[in-house]
């Protein structure tokens, strides 16, 4: 996306948020990113969540999104309270960028304490894309279906702000893993790709876990390259006669048993991927 040159004001910097290579934050101690915008990092690290699930707290004329909740973790809710207290606001919505616990088990807990709506209002339900929630003071957040990692993925923009929430749609370090059935890598490669039309260099994503993707443009462009050559890799064993049930051990031989499921989860999805490919080519070569 590019509509020329823009100037912008110090309300739109991003300079006190966690980069790839710095000292993330101390759980429970919230990180104002910029003007409006909180981290508040989850205590829930384990081998699934990384360092734990980034909490989103979105403020602007004195009402307030909180964006993936987190864990039932009494500490964590008070912490998202004074956090929204302390900025002179009230809670009116909880948004999730999709269904995982990690991300959406505080919903309730959040949504009673401020008499809140969830956004989607089922489980696995979607927020239909392009649904705004206009805060005040030139905050306005917009959805996005990014489905990929799960069937319901959403992320959402803050596009005065030059800035996404990207959920586990995007992640800095390496991609997500797929959670296949439910999440596919054609969602996957069109969510990303999405995203990268959607946004220049000089935003700023900001995911469900682990520091902030800079650059996204450019960043995406080589994680979908990345995720190619892993289609490729598994398109080749196949052909070299490698058992299907085998592939998981002939591309992540060095994945923990505790990350084994998500890295069986991951090949699933590009095996599916490649019998959709195949059936549709030999569709194609029979109408021709």
């Amino acid at each position: 996306m590019s509509d020329g040159p823009r100037v912008r004001d110090d309300s739109c910097r991003v300079d006190a948020i966690w980069d790839v290579g710095g000292v993330p934050p101390r759980p429970e101690e919230p990180v104002e990113v910029i003007p409006g915008v909180h981290l508040l990092l989850a205590p829930n690290a384990n081998h699934w969540t990384y360092e734990g699930t980034n909490t989103w707290i979105v403020v602007g004329d004195r009402r307030a999104v909180v964006v993936d909740p987190g864990p039932t973790d009494p500490g964590h809710l008070d912490r998202i309270d004074e956090v929204v207290r302390g900025a002179g606001a009230r809670v009116e919505t909880i948004l999730l960028s999709h269904h995982h616990g990690d991300h959406s088990q505080a919903a309730h807990a959040v949504a009673e304490r401020w008499k809140a709506t969830i956004r989607p209002r089922v489980q696995q339900g979607i927020i239909p894309d392009g649904t705004r929630f206009d805060l005040g003071r030139r905050t306005e957040i917009r959805t996005l279906t990014t489905p990929g990692h799960t069937a319901d993925g959403v992320s959402f923009s803050l596009g005065e702000r030059r800035v996404m929430l990207t959920g586990d749609t995007v992640l800095a370090r390496f991609n997500p893993y797929i959670s296949h059935p439910d999440g596919t890598i054609a969602d996957i490669l069109a969510s990303m790709a999405r995203i990268a039309d959607l946004v220049d260099d000089d935003w700023v994503l900001l995911p469900g876990h682990g520091p902030a993707v800079r650059e996204p443009t450019t960043y995406l462009h080589a994680r979908r390259a990345d995720r190619q050559r892993r289609i490729d890799q598994v398109a080749g064993l196949l052909a070299d006669g490698v058992d299907r049930d085998q592939v998981t051990d002939h591309v992540y031989a060095k994945v923990d048993d505790q990350r084994r499921p998500a890295a069986r989860a991951s090949v699933e999805a590009i095996l599916h991927y490649l019998d959709t490919r195949a059936v549709r080519m030999r569709e194609k070569g029979s109408t021709v």
